[in-house]
């Protein structure tokens, strides 16, 4: 959804600010309605106005008083529980990231112990294993990520290198 400007309306006529005033709220109730209709939740609007003495309610000035009451009446601890920064939203994201470097790091060192276990078995000598240098040696195998090293990680948690 593309943001429009704000115009600055100060300097409008008091017809031309409330004409655009009614759009926006017509907009705003449209919004509210689908919000409410797609999460399944009350959504209540209050409007003040200045100069004006009664407020403008969306869907209905009982509805908006009940969900008020309703809102006001949990104890304020409970109102904010559920209350999400963005800070820690990111933050959550960034330890299952690191979570899911981490397992794909073990992966990775498994898989290198299991290939280095394997060309032992083979009959190669232990002098002429490196894991990290093993890229060079014609055998195909790309070594683990080191330290520093961007691991590639797909949303569901497979490295593009272990596939």
């Amino acid at each position: 959804m593309a943001t429009k400007r704000l115009r600055d309306t100060r300097n409008y006529s008091e017809n031309v600010r409330n004409s655009i005033l009614d759009r926006r709220e017509t907009s705003l109730f449209k919004k509210a309605e689908e919000l409410s209709i797609l999460c399944d939740v009350e959504v209540a609007i209050i409007i003040f106005r200045s100069g004006k003495i009664q407020p403008i309610t969306w869907k209905s000035t009982s509805l908006a008083q009940d969900v008020l009451k309703r809102y006001l009446s949990f104890i304020e601890f409970k109102r904010h529980e559920k209350l999400v920064t963005h800070e820690d939203y990111l933050q959550k994201k960034v330890d299952k990231k690191e979570e899911q470097i981490s397992k794909l790091e073990k992966m990775n060192e498994a898989k290198e112990i299991e290939i280095l276990f394997n060309q032992l078995v083979e009959g190669k000598s232990i002098d002429e294993l490196d894991a990290r240098e093993m890229k060079g040696d014609g055998s195909g195998i790309e070594p683990g990520p080191k330290e520093g090293n961007d691991v590639n990680v797909e949303d569901d948690g497979h490295s593009k290198d272990l596939d």
